[in-house]
């Protein structure tokens, strides 16, 4: 469990570092993000902010309308340090 965990904080680590590529660093950032969340619901299955997680990707996936970054833009930026908070928070509980 605790191996699959640093794997998750590394995988969120890189998807950090992409983020520093701006509008061409989002898609990649979010699929490592995505990708990081779902291993972090298999290690940790009752954790509720994991669910609020997928629900905010779900609701941004939802309104994306694929022509338009204006406000929306907020919300992957939302997201990146949302997973971030849970995936310490976890880290501080182990």
């Amino acid at each position: 469990m605790k191996i699959l965990f640093k794997i998750v904080k590394l995988i969120n680590w890189i998807a950090l570092v992409f983020l520093l590529l701006g509008p061409y660093g989002i898609a990649v950032t979010g699929a490592l993000q995505v990708l990081a969340a779902t291993i972090y619901l298999i290690v940790f299955p009752k954790d509720k902010l994991i669910y609020i997680y997928f629900g905010l990707v779900a609701v941004f996936f939802l309104i994306w309308d694929r022509n338009s970054m204006d406000w929306l833009f907020l919300i992957p930026i939302f997201l990146v340090f949302f997973l971030s908070y849970i995936i310490h928070i976890q880290k501080r509980q182990l």
